[in-house]
């Protein structure tokens, strides 16, 4: 079985696993998924702890990061829950 989507989000994966995200959040080992932004892409993809992968695309970069950001926060309110 195939843990991508279609060839765009494997190329989107291996843009992540070059290091060549704009900015990422969460941790697998912590909260079971990771986030990252693709800006030239206007994409935000994530993977599980079992390695499976998704994507959204935006119509904009702006739309982009404001879901990267609404992402991120829901993470820093996970570690603060878990961590209290």
């Amino acid at each position: 079985m195939n843990k991508y989507i279609d060839k765009f989000g494997e190329q989107l994966n291996e843009i992540a696993m070059n290091g060549f995200t704009d900015d990422t959040c969460g941790s697998v080992d912590e909260n079971g998924i990771w986030t990252g932004l693709i800006l030239e892409h206007k994409a935000i993809i994530q993977q599980d702890e079992q390695g499976f992968f998704d994507y959204n695309i935006y119509d904009t970069k702006e739309q982009t990061q404001k879901e990267f950001g609404r992402i991120s926060k829901e993470v820093i309110n996970f570690y603060n829950e878990k961590y209290k």
